[in-house]
Parts: structure tokens; sequence; C-alpha cells
């Protein structure tokens, strides 16, 4: 486009030198003015009339270098305007680029939502159904629940699910990692656990527990989960939340709709690992269900009674994880499930056991060490003891 203006421009000019008139106008040349002659009446005199003579100024040939400066300004003028004309359309395509990306970034999120309300939807049918065919709530005899020093607990039936105790249950608090429970829900009923998961660079942005995964090394869902549920790394709750959802934030979206759909009432999920976070809360009463929840999953069974795992680094480097669960090694019978502590919850511990036929799930919250497992102990020691008496009315709520 350039050239051909300045092709244009050297050619005008050339023209210019050839014929130095070319393009202006002929001056004429200044003619004498007629006199006309005045004729008086009768026998007077004939005069001439003065004639009034008009200066007309004579134009002012224009050098080539003016010539040349003002066509410059006149392309300047028009590219001027035409690059203002492209630039106004440049920014109504982006614009219109920018909803079209918005709007399909929209459509996105709705599939992957209904994707997940659909899943959803058919794990809330077959926990209706499954809760349908559970054994209806016993009428029971046996001592006083223990004392606790725990603030907020709860004990129920793995088999029924029935609460047999509750003490502050359904009041909001922190339960720390006792929420990777949920966490652990979401990504089972995801399924594929033999399924490589490569580590995202959002592991250096969680503490203090952590398993030492690194970006861009890769694990399979079953590795992470079991070492999440053992040893409750933070940068493992990450991972396996970016790998499921995309983000921390949308992971916790699911954990919220789970958990609703599984009957916890009154929580609220920001994060896979349970550090503290504005507006995330649950209570014991809820903890009990995710962790009943999880009781019947066989693969999270087979992770929280391990009281030690070996992983393996992709190097080849081996770590031993100790689960803190103290209860595992000193009550028998005990199978899980899930500790927990930050300053605002406190000490926290899930406890689950079988005996002679009896499951019974523990929860204590903002408690202290080692009174959480004196607590769940008593708990569970407590309930496990209860002489069932056969079933109550069926106008009792199973879920209280």
């Amino acid at each position: 486009m350039r050239h051909s203006i300045a092709g244009g421009i050297n050619a005008l000019l050339l023209f210019g030198l050839i014929f130095p008139g070319a393009g202006q106008e002929e001056i004429p040349e200044d003619p004498t003015p007629e006199l006309e002659e005045s004729v008086v009446d009768g026998n007077a005199d004939a005069e001439s009339s003065p004639v009034e003579v008009v200066e007309t100024e004579e134009p002012v040939e224009k050098s080539i270098e003016e010539i040349r400066e003002e066509m410059l300004e006149r392309v300047a003028d028009q590219l001027s305007k035409r690059m203002r004309s492209l630039k106004e359309r440049e920014n109504a395509l982006e614009v219109r680029e920018k909803a079209l990306g918005e709007r399909e970034d929209s459509l996105g999120d709705r599939e992957r939502m209904l994707g997940s309300m659909e899943e959803l939807m058919q794990l809330r049918e077959e926990v209706i159904m499954r809760r349908e065919k559970l054994p209806p709530p016993q009428a029971w005899n046996g001592a006083a629940p223990p004392t606790l020093y725990g603030r907020y607990a709860a004990v129920l039936d793995g088999k029924t699910m029935q609460f047999y105790h509750k003490k502050n249950a359904e009041t909001r608090t922190p339960v720390a990692s006792t929420q990777k429970l949920v966490t652990a829900l979401v990504v089972c009923h995801e399924g594929d656990l033999d399924r490589l998961v490569e580590v995202p660079r959002e592991v250096y942005d969680v503490e203090p527990t952590v398993v030492g995964v690194k970006p861009g090394e890769t694990y399979t869902r079953r590795q992470l989960l079991t070492s999440l549920l053992v040893k409750s790394g933070n940068d493992i709750a990450a991972t396996l939340a970016i790998d499921n959802a995309g983000s921390i934030e949308a992971f916790a979206e699911k954990m919220n709709i789970f958990a609703k759909y599984i009957g916890m009432k009154d929580s609220h999920f920001v994060n896979p690992h349970g550090l503290p976070a504005e507006g995330q809360y649950s209570n014991a009463r809820d903890i009990a269900i995710a962790a009943y929840e999880a009781y019947q999953v066989p693969d999270i069974r087979e992770m929280v009674c391990k009281v030690t795992y070996e992983f393996v680094f992709n190097s080849g480097d081996v770590r031993m994880l100790y689960n803190t669960n103290k209860v595992l090694s000193s009550f028998e019978g005990c199978n899980g499930m899930k500790t927990g502590f930050t300053y605002a919850a406190g000490n926290c511990l899930v406890s689950s056991a079988s005996v002679d036929g009896k499951d019974r799930i523990s929860v204590v919250i903002k408690s202290a060490r080692p009174q959480v497992w004196e607590d769940s102990k008593k708990l569970l020691e407590w309930s496990l003891g209860l002489e069932m008496q056969g079933p109550l009315g069926t106008d009792l709520a199973l879920v209280r």
C-alpha cells in the first residue's frame, strides 16, 4: 500500500516537472477596458467619463516542494482516516470475539455442570435406594453416654445409619482434614482409580502437611487417594481435586452438591483439604453422614485401615507414610478412618470399628491431644456395648 502511494506521488511530481503549467488554469492577459461615450443632451459637448481601474491580484505560482507537501498532507490525512476506520473495525471484532469466547466458556461450564448434576442425580437415586433397604432404627438399652472432652461429637451405626449419641452435633464449626472423606467420596464416585494423574503446579500453594509430589509427576488416582487418607497430604488433595474438576473452586462446588445429596444438611466447602477458608464449615452430624457413606465404599475401607503406606515417587524413592490415627493401633476392632487438625477446628478424629458383627462410627471435633483419642475410644466402646431391643416405630426418622 505504501509503495503504491509513493509511486503515485512520484509520477505526479515528474509530470509537474515536465509540464510546469499542467493542472493550472490559463490566466488571460489583462484586457483594456472599453470606454463608453456619454452623450449629453442637445448641443452639449461630448466628454469622456472617468474610468475606474480595478487591480486584480495575480495568482502566485506554487513551487514543486509546496505541491509535494500539500499532496503528502492529503495522503497522510486519507491514511489516518483509513487507519482509524480499521482500528474501529478491529475493536468491534475484538469485542465480538470476546463475547463469543465468554459464551463458549459459559456453555462449556453449563455442559460440565449438567454432566455433574446428572451423575449426582444418579448418585442420589442410588443413595435413596440403598437407604430404603437399611434395617429400621433399633431400640436399645445401655449405660448413659460417656462424658467427652471434645466440644462436638456424634456416634452412629455403620450399618443402619442410626445415631446413638450427639453432643452439639449440629453446631457449625471448621472440621479440618475430616472433610477429606467428602473429597474421597467425590473421587471414588468418578471411579477409574488406576488412571494416571499429572501433578499440577497448584501443589505449591498448599501447606503445611504434604507428601512431596512435584508438578509434572504422574501417579494413579488410587496411589494418591491412599496417601491422602493415610498421611492427609494437602498437595495430594489439590492434585485429586484439579484432576477431577479442573480447579479447586469447581471441585469444592462438586463437594457441596455431593454433600447435599448424601444428606449433609449444614455444610459448605471451599477447598478439598480442610485448611481454614472463609465460608467453610460443617458439623459433627454431617461429618458422621460422610463417614457412613465412606464406610460403604470398599476402596475407601481398604485405604483408611492402613497403619502405614509406602509411597513410591517417580524417581524411585520410597517414603513410608504413617497414619496419625492412634486409635487404629490402640483399640481392638478399629478399622479407620480420618484425623484432622487446625487451630480453628482443634484436634478432630473420625473413627470406625467392627466388633462381633457390630459396626460403629464416632466423630469428635474441637478436642485436644491425647483427649481426642480417649473420647473416640469411649464413644466406640460405649456404642458397641449397647443392647439392641428390636425395631423402633416406623414413624421415626432414620437420620436425625
